[in-house]
């Protein structure tokens, strides 16, 4: 399963995608960068993810 439907299924919101430069992977949460894959250094996990988000929006 794609990241995108891991978020959607696990916190119910809609998520959306933007094309950006080959290999790169940002998350933006209400406009704030939570996680860049160049600045990481690696891919992020959905745990990963979902840990960010939580932290970043605690009602979710």
């Amino acid at each position: 399963m794609s990241l995108k439907n891991d978020i959607e299924r696990d916190l119910g919101i809609p998520i959306r995608l933007r094309a950006g430069s080959p290999g790169s992977l940002n998350v933006i949460l209400n406009g704030e960068q939570i996680f860049s894959k160049k600045q990481a250094g690696h891919s992020p996990t959905t745990a990963e993810i979902l840990k960010l988000i939580r932290e970043k929006a605690p009602k979710m």
